[in-house]
């Protein structure tokens, strides 16, 4: 008898352990699946935050040297290269995402950045004009079209609408006029609302953009980007404005 009872004893006991050592292992994996969930979480913050840094410093610098190469002219005193900085293609609200805005320069450079294969009189490759233009494509890209040619009349479009910059929410514009013609702005108007473009002295841009992924808590909001008021879905996303101010090439302001 007493050795069935200290069988029973030692079998219950054993039970017991096997018990608490599920129920210690059980905690341990909670635990570390907490940690994994948050480091992965945290992996993901700092990737969707360093993606939305770099289409910052991207938009930052294709739409600053573009805006300020706008209206470039080789020879100033020469009447047959006058030109346009900003043609009139641009519109306000083209789309719900906003804006267009379209330049012209002469390059000796074609859309690729690429010398013009046709040479000047002195050799050099020759000075084409290069008109480039802006806006939100209907995947959410800010997108480039560009057209290289010798004339105004001879164009040829050699980006159609590529996308650059993922995750652009809103792209909008407001131009710098001098009423005066004392070199200084006098006041931002939104695109058309001038007679003379010539007294368009710069350019503001504002992009807002928004990460991938959703990585923090969802809540909805509104932001100001230029003059316009927007909101946000309560979706988890990242969001970031972009403001810039740029001279048009041979303008004050």
């Amino acid at each position: 008898m007493r050795s069935r009872i200290s069988a029973r004893a030692v079998s219950g006991l054993a039970l017991i352990e096997l018990l608490i050592a599920l129920f210690l292992a059980a905690l341990l994996l909670t635990g570390l699946v907490h940690i994994v969930s948050s480091a992965n979480s945290a992996t993901r913050l700092q990737d969707n935050q360093a993606q939305l840094q770099g289409q910052v410093r991207y938009a930052f610098r294709l739409l600053s040297s573009t805006i300020s190469q706008a209206g470039y002219r080789p020879r100033p005193w020469d009447p047959e290269y006058s030109i346009d900085a900003i043609v009139d293609r641009t519109q306000d609200n083209v789309s719900m995402a906003g804006d267009r805005l379209v330049l012209r320069t002469w390059s000796e450079l074609n859309c690729f950045d690429n010398q013009n294969p046709v040479s000047d009189a002195q050799g050099n490759p020759a000075f084409y004009i290069r008109e480039t233009a802006f806006d939100v494509n209907s995947s959410g890209h800010l997108a480039r079209e560009c057209r290289y040619g010798p004339s105004t009349a001879e164009l040829t479009t050699q980006v159609r609408r590529q996308g650059l910059v993922p995750g652009v929410e809103s792209f909008q514009l407001l131009f710098g006029l001098d009423h005066n013609r004392d070199g200084s702005v006098e006041q931002w108007v939104r695109a058309g609302a001038w007679s003379d473009q010539a007294r368009v002295l710069g350019v503001r841009i504002g992009l807002a953009l928004r990460s991938d992924d959703a990585v923090v808590d969802a809540a909805s909001g509104e932001f100001s980007i230029l003059d316009t008021r927007l909101s946000n879905p309560p979706d988890g996303r990242l969001r970031t404005v972009l403001e810039i101010t740029a001279a048009i090439r041979g303008r004050s302001g």
